[in-house]
C-alpha cells in the first residue's frame, strides 16, 4: 500500500502542474507548443490559443510528464516499497526537473486572450509548490490529499478546466 501511496503522490505531483515539456522526447513538446508559439517558443507568431486548445495542449504535456514520472518510478522501484529517503531522492532527481520542464513549457504557450491572469496564477502556484518541494523533498511523502505543496495549483487548474493537469 505504501508503494501505491508513493506512486499516487508522485503522479499527483506531475498532474498538479499545468506545464509543458517534461524532458525526454522534445519532438512531442515541439508539437504541443508549435501552434501557439512557433517552434522556437517565441510568442506572438500565431496569437493566443483558444481556451479549448490551450487546455488540450497543456493536458497533453501533463499526461506526458506523468507517464515519464511513472515510468522512471517503476524502473527504479518496481514492486519494492521505497523508503522515505528513496522517495525524496526520486523527487529531487526525477520529479523536480520533470515538473520544472512542464512549468516552463506551459509558460511558453500563449494563453487565451483574457485568461492570462488565470494561467499565470496557476503556473505561479505550481512554481511555489515546486520550490517548496525543492527546499524540503520530504513534502513528497504527503501526497495531494494531505494538503501537499501543489494543493493551490491543483485547485486553480481544476477550476480552469484542466483534466490531466491539476490532479
Amino acid at each position: 500500500m505504501r508503494k501505491t501511496l508513493m506512486l499516487v503522490a508522485l503522479a499527483a505531483i506531475g498532474t498538479a502542474l499545468v506545464a509543458a515539456g517534461c524532458g525526454g522526447d522534445d519532438d512531442e513538446t515541439t508539437v504541443a507548443t508549435t501552434g501557439a508559439t512557433g517552434a522556437t517558443g517565441a510568442t506572438g507568431a500565431a496569437g493566443p490559443l483558444s481556451k479549448q486548445e490551450f487546455i488540450k495542449q497543456a493536458d497533453v504535456i501533463c499526461a506526458k510528464g506523468d507517464k515519464q514520472i511513472d515510468k522512471e518510478g517503476e524502473k527504479l522501484f518496481g514492486s519494492q516499497q521505497p523508503s522515505d529517503q528513496e522517495v525524496e531522492q526520486f523527487g529531487t532527481d526525477t520529479v523536480v526537473p520533470n515538473v520544472q520542464g512542464q512549468i516552463d513549457g506551459i509558460r511558453a504557450l500563449t494563453p487565451p486572450e483574457g485568461d492570462e491572469d488565470a494561467v499565470t496564477a496557476i503556473l505561479d502556484a505550481a512554481q511555489k509548490g515546486l520550490d517548496e518541494i525543492e527546499q524540503d523533498p520530504s513534502l513528497l511523502n504527503q501526497g495531494n490529499d494531505a494538503g501537499g505543496a501543489f494543493a493551490e495549483a491543483n485547485r486553480l487548474a481544476n477550476d480552469y478546466g484542466l483534466t490531466d493537469c491539476g490532479g
